[in-house]
């Protein structure tokens, strides 16, 4: 691995910071994924609606975060987009975001963060966007939620981008992830090492894990690959929540970059 020469801005010299993220509270993250990334030494953010484990298995998901996980937002029912179009898909329009107002996304994000404090007790945490859709409201009058964001957390994941980013410019209520669902663990590691040669900031997002994690998932045994990668290369990767990651970034950026 190439490492560059300039000092990065990552704990103790580290190369590069990487978050591995898992939507949508399924079983598979408490029973499996958790206790695997543990003993591996890493901790990883899960994006979680309120509905499904994190409902049935309240208390396995209380004790992941007191393991040092965090529970990202993902809104209370996971809304999406799509245009009012026939035969556009199954999600219903109560749940569309082409109909909701800014005023009814600040609320459901509020009550999403209220849910999980009662869980977790913590105060601070990232968004992870549902679909990574980045707009709400009808085409003509479309509107960017970052600014409904920013007063509610300390980064939102954004949308699609595949690609890591520089730490020093990233937008942390944009920041944009690499979908790790259906790959391979070389892909993962050849994103991992771009990041490295920037000195750069990625986000892995996963949904299942394993066997009977429906159709957005990743192979046990090359999940376990990437673990073990980042586990091997732990003096030159930070890998954490994207909580603790975008926490550092603002009090750099308040240090060394300042406006």
């Amino acid at each position: 691995m190439n490492i560059p020469q300039h000092d990065p801005p990552w704990p103790h010299g580290k190369a590069a910071a990487v978050c591995l993220a898992y939507d949508d509270a399924m079983r598979c993250h408490a029973d499996l994924v958790a206790p695997a990334l543990e003993e591996h030494g890493l901790r990883a953010t899960f994006y979680a609606p309120i509905w499904g484990d994190l409902i049935a298995n309240t208390e396995a998901w209380r004790e992941m975060a007191r393991r040092g996980h965090e529970l990202g937002n993902h809104t209370i029912f996971h809304p999406c987009r799509r245009e009012l179009a026939p035969g556009s898909g199954c999600l219903e329009n109560w749940n569309n975001l082409f109909h909701f107002t800014p005023e009814r996304f600040r609320n459901e994000l509020e009550v999403a963060n209220f849910a999980l404090h009662l869980i977790d007790g913590q105060t601070e945490r990232t968004y992870g966007n549902t679909c990574h859709e980045v707009w709400i409201g009808p085409e003509e009058s479309k509107q960017r939620i970052e600014p409904i964001l920013s007063p509610l957390f300390l980064a939102g994941r954004g949308g699609w981008s595949n690609h890591p980013v520089a730490p020093a410019t990233a937008d942390l209520l944009k920041i944009g992830t690499l979908g790790g669902d259906g790959r391979k663990f070389e892909e993962w590691r050849a994103a991992i090492e771009e990041a490295v040669s920037m000195n750069g900031l990625l986000i892995l997002t996963f949904h299942g894990v394993g066997r009977g994690s429906e159709r957005l998932q990743v192979d046990e045994s090359e999940h376990l690959r990437l673990l073990g990668y980042l586990q091997e290369h732990r003096d030159n990767i930070w890998s954490a929540p994207l909580v603790q990651i975008a926490r550092h970034l603002r009090a750099e950026r308040k240090s060394s970059w300042p406006e």
